[in-house]
């Protein structure tokens, strides 16, 4: 796909002060280079140049010449060296090849010796004419019949005025041609190439071969002049500092064409020729701008840049140096670092061609440029016909390139104005939204963005009024604890549909319940904290006993499900009540009670309890210093065997964790490992608890024996981690440990919590070798069937089965079945809660059963010592 963006342009910001000064001489300095630059060569020019060589003669001292040339020679001599030792008549003199129209690039001067032939018998008059004005200096002379030499005028770039027969951009002679043979000598010096394009021509043919010609060109240079005056508006207007620098090239190349041309700044200063001598700092000029030009107006890679920026330094020291004549600097090697100049810029923009659409602008303008210079190098070598339109090639190329570059100017303005009119139309359309956003902005302000119903700043200002005015009122908070749950299920754009769907229910029934005791926030009867806690407010009056008897209403409408359309279900919503001012005196503390209150799930409605609050204040400070206790050293790990119940060998050891709180002293396990279970922080527990108990492992086996194995607890949320088999591998290597010796116990009810999940998880941990323990059997709700299609090892009796056992005949057949389940399922069968001699005794009846409790051994922790030299290694 073709790109149609616009050329690159650092544009920058209008400012004042040091800004404002840093943006005007960025805008400005290509103007700057080119006036520097301009008043460098003529200064050059008239403090290097020599004088002009004095006439030695006029047009009155012109001989009879012949009227056809017949051959051109040429010898690198000044021609006073020829005059003054007659070497005309030498056989050293160089012809011209007849297939060259030039000689190339000299930096001395050349003589040129023409030998002309008129058949017939009377002289003619003739006019010799040389087209190319760019030359320095040149001096002819005539040689008569009789061997005297006649000077003609001096013309050339610094001597032009006084001497041109005629304004035109051709140098003329008028000379009479005699029968016979006679020679007429030219001496060229020029900066560059040196050619001599002669011709004989009748005087009404000089004007007429020159007129259309001057009309073309005319007609260019016009186009030229307005493309200049058209950039320079667009400088002006669009503020792009880049585009000064095509205006810089178009103005060079103007002035370089008018000197090249003849025609030069004569005609407004005639007494300063020395302004015709400024080709040398045009020309680098026109490759400067050409490579500053580049950046700005398409992509361009950083060394590219660069590399461009480079050849500007180089043709910027061209420019200094080439009026001091210094050797290696001149024509030629400006023409080979403007070929290679142009060479890259022409690389560049064919890169992009295909992708960018002013780099295909740009490779026509610089194609078209290099085209022209290659046509005016191959005349100056000969190697073209010289005519009007080869002496004006490299004219014609850059006007042409520039004309291009300015019609994508052009372009590029016209999509700026379309830019800026989208923008007005953007910026309109924005304004109208603005405007319709402040018009919305206090809705936006009080409204809940997911359910539309007022928000906590609406429900905190409404309660604040109640408060100023000492007004006591109940205020409830509704958590909806399913949302989460459904949400994970539905999607939350479902589930948020369906939410909103429920509030409205809600609302209406609030209305209809509790009628002129509702606080009403903004005309709704409930008020949104966050998307699963919603809030409703009652003036409290003294009939205490009616609000009771309408809140238990709520309650059994919060209790029933939920039917919307195909989905019905429960929000399992349970309500906070606080009173306040008896439960906070500010609507904040009001808040934070009835969210406490709405914490206990025991039961639908709850009414705030400062006891209960303590409680869930506790349970709150457990979780937070949870990890704290872990770093700290506040929790360990306490071993319990388990037994074979026939000899009291110790199989393997159960790991259980302890808590020391600081300020609560002894925590129990089941005080605080659900409540970490549910907020998803048991996993860390759960990995720590491995790991110590994998660092414990060599101890034990010291104290135990080699054959006993580890038993760890394992939570329903351990096995919805995907990766937790991976973790206790890990583990497990770090140690050295074999996974067999490790025993991971699963409760019933985690393992059915997710069945497919738990089962997933548990194969992966049998495969990778660890044994898999069913934990409390008996206390859940699995059946056989399901039991049978998990990988587990061991199945854990749960100590309610041994509650009076020996006196209930009843309990015994169920606990024989439960053993016989182990055995179907080819299990090892561990008996919990074993506490006294005579509940053992009878279990030594069943061969193969072990036992845990604390008949045999009550939990322990490891000695000091071991912890020293746990800590040491």
């Amino acid at each position: 796909m073709h790109s149609s963006a616009g050329p690159t342009e650092n544009t920058d910001v209008t400012v004042r002060h040091p800004g404002f000064a840093r943006f005007s001489l960025r805008r400005w300095s290509p103007f700057l280079l080119l006036v520097v630059a301009l008043g460098y060569g003529l200064l050059t020019t008239i403090v290097l140049d020599t004088p002009p060589l004095p006439l030695e003669t006029g047009l009155s001292r012109l001989p009879t010449t012949v009227a056809e040339p017949l051959h051109t020679h040429y010898l690198t001599k000044p021609l006073t060296d020829i005059l003054d030792q007659e070497r005309w008549l030498d056989n050293n003199w160089q012809p011209v090849p007849e297939s060259h129209s030039g000689l190339g690039y000299f930096s001395v001067p050349v003589t040129f010796r023409v030998t002309f032939e008129n058949p017939g018998n009377q002289p003619v008059r003739k006019w010799a004419v040389v087209s190319a004005p760019s030359l320095d200096y040149i001096q002819p002379a005539v040689i008569g019949e009789d061997g005297s030499a006649s000077l003609l005028p001096v013309m050339g770039d610094l001597y032009p005025f006084n001497h041109r027969l005629i304004a035109l951009p051709q140098w003329v002679w008028p000379i009479t041609l005699p029968p016979g043979t006679s020679i007429l000598l030219f001496e060229v010096r020029n900066a560059g190439p040196t050619m001599l394009p002669l011709s004989i021509l009748e005087p009404d043919a000089v004007i007429s071969e020159s007129a259309g010609t001057l009309a073309w060109k005319a007609a260019i240079t016009g186009l030229l002049v307005f493309a200049l005056l058209f950039n320079l508006s667009i400088v002006a207007k669009m503020k792009r500092p880049g585009l000064a620098w095509l205006s810089v090239l178009m103005f060079s190349l103007i002035y370089s064409q008018l000197v090249m041309e003849g025609f030069g700044l004569w005609y407004l200063w005639p007494d300063l020729p020395e302004m015709n001598r400024l080709l040398n700092i045009t020309l680098p000029l026109c490759l400067i701008a050409l490579c500053q030009f580049t950046p700005h107006f398409m992509p361009v890679p950083r060394n590219a840049a660069r590399i461009l920026l480079g050849i500007s330094v180089l043709a910027f020291v061209h420019l200094l140096v080439i009026p001091l004549a210094l050797p290696l600097f001149g024509q030629g090697s400006f023409l080979v670092l403007a070929m290679g100049g142009g060479a890259m810029i022409l690389g560049l923009v064919l890169s992009q061609f295909r992708s960018h659409l002013y780099a295909r602008y740009y490779a026509l303008s610089i194609l078209a440029i290099l085209t022209g210079s290659l046509i005016s190098s191959l005349r100056t070598i000969g190697w073209v016909p010289i005519n009007g339109l080869t002496d004006s090639a490299f004219f014609l190329g850059a006007a042409i390139g520039s004309l291009i570059l300015t019609s994508a100017v052009g372009r590029q303005m016209l999509e700026e104005r379309k830019r800026r009119l989208s923008s007005d139309i953007r910026a309109q359309q924005e304004q109208r939204l603005r405007t319709l956003a402040e018009q919305d902005y206090d809705r936006l302000l009080k409204t809940h963005r997911v359910t539309g119903k007022p928000n906590r700043a609406m429900l905190e200002e409404s309660l604040d009024g109640l408060d100023s005015q000492e007004r006591p009122y109940t205020l409830g908070l509704i958590r909806l604890e399913r949302f989460n749950e459904i949400e994970q299920a539905l999607g939350y754009r479902t589930t948020e549909e369906l939410l909103k769907g429920y509030l409205r229910q809600l609302n209406s029934f609030l209305k209809r319940l509790f009628g002129d005791r509702l606080v009403m926030f903004n005309g709704y009867a409930i008020a949104s904290i966050d998307t699963a806690t919603h809030a409703f407010a009652l003036h409290r009056d003294d009939e205490s006993g009616a609000t009771g008897q309408l809140l238990s209403e709520l309650t059994g409408w919060l209790e029933e499900n939920f039917r919307e359309g195909r989905f019905a279900f429960s929000w399992n919503a349970s309500v906070g009540i606080a009173h306040a001012p008896d439960h906070g005196d500010d609507v904040a503390s009001a808040l934070s009670s009835a969210g406490f209150a709405a914490l206990d799930r025991r039961q639908t409605l709850t009414v705030y309890d400062p006891a209960i609050a303590e409680w869930q204040y506790r349970q709150q400070m457990l979780m937070l210093d949870m990890e704290g206790a872990l770093r700290d050293g506040e929790m360990w790990l306490e071993y319990q065997p388990k037994v074979c119940i026939r000899d009291r060998r110790t199989e393997s050891l159960e790991a259980l964790i302890r808590w020391q709180h600081p300020e609560f002293g002894r925590v129990p396990p089941d005080h605080w490992v659900p409540l970490a279970e549910q907020v998803g922080m048991i996993h860390p527990v759960t990995l720590w608890v491995i790991d110590q108990a994998c660092r414990d492992h060599d101890r034990l086996k010291t104290r135990h024996g080699e054959h006993i194995a580890l038993a760890i607890n394992v939570s329903a949320k351990d096995l919805a981690h995907p990766e937790f088999h991976n973790e206790v591998s890990a583990i497990a290597r770090r140690h050295g440990i074999k996974p067999e010796e490790l025993i991971l116990e699963i409760t019933e009810t985690a393992m059915m919590a997710d069945a497919t999940a738990a089962r997933t998880m548990i194969g992966a941990l049998s495969k990778a070798g660890f044994r898999i323990a069913l934990d409390d059997f008996g206390t859940g709700h699995s059946s056989l069937g399901t039991l049978a299609t998990f990988d587990l090892d061991e199945l854990k009796i749960d100590r309610s089965f041994l509650k009076d056992i020996l006196q209930h005949p009843t309990r015994q057949r169920i606990f024989r079945a439960a053993l016989e389940l182990g055995d179907a399922l080819d299990l090892d069968v561990v008996v919990e809660g074993v506490e006294d001699e005579a509940v053992a005794g009878w279990l030594q009846q069943f061969p193969g059963l072990y036992g845990q409790g604390y008949y045999w051994a009550r939990p322990e922790r490891l000695d000091n010592e071991s912890q020293a030299l746990r800590a040491d290694r």
